[in-house]
């Protein structure tokens, strides 16, 4: 893979990972909190999967696009 489509690749989920944050501030918005805590947990297993499976491994490959450093 060319480092080019990893910075893309990474840039992309980054953005996903803002907008799936964003729907916590909504998920608070549940009243019932059997609903509201199976959305928080959806949601925080969809950003899970997003960093250990796409950002972590692409990072490894290409140390110099880790935002974090």
């Amino acid at each position: 893979m060319e480092k080019d489509t990893a910075k893309q690749l990474i840039d992309l989920s980054v953005s996903i990972d803002r907008i799936l944050g964003e729907m916590f501030s909504f998920i608070d918005q549940i009243y019932d909190e059997d609903t509201k805590n199976e959305f928080n947990k959806s949601v925080g297993n969809l950003i899970g999967y997003i960093s250990r499976d796409l950002i972590f491994p692409l990072v490894d490959r290409y140390p110099d696009l880790n935002s974090d450093s």
